[in-house]
């Protein structure tokens, strides 16, 4: 008997061996990533900027306004590396600082890997690039291929580089998205959706197959002021008026045939570019214009590291909040979702710094679920009444759910391109009764009380429940315009002609007065330190990390997905498919949302 479970012994001692190993490694891998960040943080060596130094911007993967700042995640970026993301104020502040350093002649714009941002994010980075440009200094870009978001960049360079065999590809912007109402009814899948607002869109992927012409009305309006912002900032850099661009935009086909193909001798004579020619041609032209055989190269990040380590970080803070993201309820951190109670800890905390005197939250966010909202607003009102002013600097989105908690803040700042305000309630209710029949699967049950109300997703929603969830929506939806009304001092009935679930720009929110003024982080800056009643010299900004919830589990998860293949693929409908499947994951059911599904991001 013992021969015959022998194998079996030793296969135990084998795994358990195995078991062993495994652990040790990840244990010994994690002790490492701990050991080589603190040798780095105390080991930083000083950074020497040469005379006639050439900044060499070349960032590599999208914009983002935060970043997460936990162990788990730069575990999880070492053992799955992801694409790369670039944190955009420190590109900013890397080229507005060079715009003053005697040693920076020249900034080179190598665009090769870069994968975009949204329309704000990219014109936060132009403007920058002007402010360099306006200190009589060079810009040159180079990229292989232009895209509509690359374009403005380089756009705002004395000298464009592009391939011979290279191609500007500039598009006017749009608004789409998938629409899975006939392969929801294909698989026996109905979703109920009970909304509030006549331009709440957000359901219609679910419960429609095309785009309401509420929706298109609402859409248009925002991409006219994006379209505007964009031409008007590439005009500001090549010098040509909106009609040129607006030409090549939309006869692009046409042009391209009369210039038989050759798409780079096409973006010469759209004066799109000023020079045909690959990346060498391009560093040989910056060495030339400074008289350098050799070029004196710094990268961004590390001219970014030269003297952001020198600026003092004493005396009092403004500590800057990011709310980057879909709002859920829990404390589980993932990526592109605001934990509702991680955020509401991390605010209550800041009430207690005694060196915190003031709050910025950073916003950049699509909404989401109304508890989600309603805790973080809560945690607003509570440090205002701790005597702690409070200002929103919105980025790309400053939508539903996240106007409603902006409203319980001093002040609100929008840039001209933000989508805001979006004033709307919904609830989405799946019901799987049809693809059960299809599977071949009954369901049934008994109840503690006779004919009792029924929330299941495995069977359909009776009238008294359908109108029961309605009237959950409206009341949500006046609480909600009630909220805007008191807080941006409106009559409720203009509040309420303003909202309607409509997507704002920043420009049509300012003129509605659903926000105070346009700007970015530097007017939110000046705001709220004069609340505080902070003179300049007197503080210093304190950009804190997303915060970490107290599980990673969620992350643990999706990179394991990912390493299998499982992840959702983007661009080309992906992010339409990852909405939808957030949209469903949180209806729980019956999360109550104020959301707006739009991905804004230019490639």
């Amino acid at each position: 008997m013992r021969r015959l479970l022998l194998p079996f012994l030793w296969l135990g001692k084998v795994l358990h061996w195995l078991r062993l190993t495994v652990l040790n490694l990840l244990t010994l891998a994690i002790l490492i990533l701990i050991i080589a960040a603190i040798v780095q943080h105390f080991s930083r060596p000083q950074i020497h900027v040469a005379k006639n130094s050439v900044l060499w911007v070349e960032p590599q993967g999208s914009l983002v306004y935060s970043e997460s700042n936990s162990w788990q995640d730069r575990l999880l970026q070492k053992i799955h590396p992801t694409q790369e993301h670039v944190l955009l104020r420190h590109l900013v502040a890397s080229i507005d600082h060079a715009a003053k350093d005697p040693n920076i002649r020249v900034l080179a714009l190598d665009l090769r890997e870069f994968s975009g941002g949204s329309l704000t994010q990219l014109l936060d980075v132009a403007h920058a690039l002007q402010r360099f440009r306006a200190q009589g200094k060079l810009i040159y870009a180079y990229a292989p291929e232009y895209s509509t978001g690359n374009y403005v960049l380089a756009a705002q360079a004395n000298q464009v580089f592009l391939p011979e065999l290279g191609m500007a590809l500039i598009t006017p912007f749009s608004s789409d998205s998938l629409y899975f109402k006939g392969l929801l009814n294909k698989i026996g899948v109905d979703v109920y959706a009970f909304r509030q607002g006549k331009y709440k869109s957000a359901v219609e992927p679910l419960t429609r197959t095309d785009m309401s012409p509420a929706a298109q009305e609402e859409n248009r309006a925002w991409l006219a002021t994006w379209w505007q912002s964009y031409t008007s900032a590439v005009d500001q850099g090549r010098g040509f008026s909106a009609d040129i661009l607006e030409n090549y935009a939309l006869h692009l086909p046409e042009l391209l045939q009369k210039s038989q193909g050759n798409a780079a001798q096409l973006a010469l004579q759209q004066k799109l570019i000023t020079q045909i020619g690959d990346r060498e041609d391009f560093r040989d032209a910056i060495a030339k214009a400074i008289g350098q055989k050799k070029l004196r190269r710094i990268g961004w990040q590390r001219y970014y590291a030269s003297f952001a380590a020198h600026q003092p970080e004493h005396g009092s803070e403004i500590a800057v909040v990011p709310i980057d993201g879909m709002l859920v309820p829990g404390d589980i951190e993932a990526p592109g979702v605001v934990a509702a109670e991680a955020t509401v800890r991390q605010l209550d905390h800041l009430r207690h710094e005694p060196d915190v005197k003031a709050v910025i939250l950073q916003v950049d966010s699509p909404g989401g679920d109304v508890n989600a909202a309603n805790a973080i607003r809560r945690a607003i009102e509570r440090l205002r009444k701790a005597g702690k002013p409070v200002v929103v600097s919105m980025g790309t989105l400053g939508a539903s759910g996240a106007y409603w908690l902006s409203t319980a803040a001093d002040r609100i700042y929008a840039e001209p391109t933000t989508i805001a305000a979006d004033i709307g309630v919904f609830v989405l209710v799946p019901n799987y009764t049809g693809l059960l029949q299809k599977l071949g699967v009954g369901y049934s049950g008994v109840s503690s009380l006779p004919h009792s109300p029924s929330l299941t997703p495995f069977a359909p929603l009776g009238k008294p429940e359908q109108q029961a969830l309605q009237a959950v929506v409206d009341h949500l939806y006046t609480h909600f315009v009630g909220l805007v009304a008191k807080a941006r001092h409106l009559p409720f009935a203009e509040a309420e002609q303003d909202a309607q679930g409509r997507a704002w720009s920043g420009v049509d929110a300012k003129r509605l007065g659903l926000v105070d003024g346009l700007g970015g982080m530097t007017e939110a800056e000046q705001a709220v330190a004069q609340l505080a009643h902070l003179q300049s010299g007197q503080y210093h900004l304190l950009y804190l990390p997303r915060p970490a919830g107290e599980s990673s589990f969620t992350q643990i998860r999706s990179w394991a997905l990912a390493s299998l293949g499982f992840s959702l693929p983007q661009g080309s409908g992906g992010e339409a498919l990852t909405q939808a499947q957030l949209l469903l994951q949180y209806s729980r059911p019956y999360g109550i949302f104020a959301y707006l599904p739009i991905d804004p991001r230019l490639s």
